[in-house]
């Protein structure tokens, strides 16, 4: 893929380095020059890459977008659910796994207690409903008491 100002800025971002020193150590004598120069530019060169990676203290690699050895390890299984496993030890994106976990979490904790409440909103529905009837069915047999009295 290729290196874009968008890119750097997440780069810069993630490393704590504010995009301007990277502008400023890579064209000192040129303040009309930016980082969008990458938007533009289909082969950035070496000593380019070198200086951001240098700022950054980030490999060359990530910059470039490449997988990064030792990153993410794949062990081999027969191809079923099981036996393949990803082992992911990028800190970054296990913690955004997390954090979305942990909201699908809270939005079915959420889920779950509206259908208890609907649940509950039904049950007294129906005591109710078996309530009256219970209320009917005493008169009948009230009433069928009294007429065989007679």
């Amino acid at each position: 893929m290729q290196i874009t100002k968008d890119w750097l800025e997440k780069l810069a971002k993630k490393y704590g380095i504010k995009s301007k020193v990277i502008r400023d150590a890579l064209w000192p004598t040129m303040p009309s020059k930016g980082l969008s120069y990458f938007d533009y530019t289909k082969n950035v060169g070496v000593r380019y890459i070198e200086t951001i990676a240098d700022i950054l203290g980030c490999p060359v690699d990530e910059i470039l977008r490449r997988p990064q050895p030792g990153s993410s390890q794949v062990i081999a299984g027969d191809n079923n659910q099981v036996g393949n496993v990803n082992i992911n030890n990028d800190v970054e994106s296990l913690h955004q796994i997390i954090a979305a976990q942990k909201q699908i979490i809270e939005h079915q904790d959420k889920e779950i207690e509206r259908l208890d409440n609907n649940m509950k909103l039904q049950l007294k529905a129906k005591d109710q409903q078996i309530d009256s009837l219970n209320k009917k069915n005493d008169r009948l047999i009230q009433m069928l008491k009294d007429t065989g009295n007679q």
